[in-house]
């Protein structure tokens, strides 16, 4: 089982962002419990800390975020924390147990989104799934997208569909980027497989955004699978795991 305090050997050092010194401390110490090893962590109480700290830690941290943490803006927070500190992984905590929260969440950037009530067990494990580079999503988000889908089917007008308006195509770089972005991939992991730098990545990444009219990863691989066939081949052909 992973053991939050086996993040100091070889993966991102762990920061828990809450409102209370109190409660991450008492969270912290939930997650010793569950690990048999007190984990090694530092604790931020407010979105302006949180920034301070990431601008001096390097390699960026692994973060158990707080959703109601103080200063954190609405929706955008969590990519204005990604774009400060790259690489970045984000274990994020609902405030209820309603999946739709957690799939906010995880449209907003974090890698996972738990509830506040979930056990330490699957606190420590979900940790260690993103701090090995994959996401996680719950059952719980898993049903409030397939909720929101149906509802959008319902809610679309009886009417015959006009054509598709025409898009501006993706380029056959930017395919290969999405690709990477379906597997959950670094910007800097990105540069090294296609063999561009890290800011002609983000270049690339921009111009997804635009044609797709996404605001994160997430939107992009959703607007841009129906679109692009070749990029959901792409992604079924990837082995698990590849890099």
């Amino acid at each position: 089982m992973f053991r939050p305090g086996d993040l100091m050997k070889d993966r991102p050092r762990l920061v828990v962002a809450a409102n209370h010194p109190a409660v991450a401390a008492s969270l912290l110490r939930r997650l010793a419990d569950e690990a048999g090893d007190r984990p090694e962590a530092e604790i931020v109480t407010s979105q302006p800390a949180l920034r301070a700290r990431l601008r001096d830690m390097r390699p960026a941290p692994l973060l158990l975020l707080d959703r109601g943490l103080q200063g954190l803006e609405p929706g955008g927070g969590m990519a204005h924390l990604r774009v400060q500190a790259p690489g970045l992984r984000i274990v994020a905590l609902a405030r209820t147990e309603d999946g739709a929260e957690e799939l906010g969440l995880l449209r907003s950037g974090a890698n996972a989104a738990l509830p506040w009530s979930a056990s330490p067990a699957l606190v420590s494990r979900v940790l260690g799934i993103v701090a090995s580079g994959t996401g996680y999503m719950s059952a719980a988000a898993l049903l409030a997208a397939a909720a929101a889908a149906r509802t959008s089917a319902v809610a679309a007008p009886a009417v015959p569909r006009d054509p598709p308006r025409p898009i501006e195509p993706l380029t056959e770089r930017e395919r290969d980027i999405l690709a990477h972005i379906r597997r959950d991939e670094s910007n800097r992991r990105i540069g090294d497989a296609l063999g561009i730098d890290e800011n002609r990545v983000k270049i690339h990444l921009h111009a997804i955004f635009r044609k797709t009219g996404a605001r994160n990863r997430m939107e992009a691989e959703l607007r841009a699978a129906p679109r692009s066939p070749q990029v959901a081949a792409t992604a079924r052909e990837a082995p698990a795991g590849a890099a």
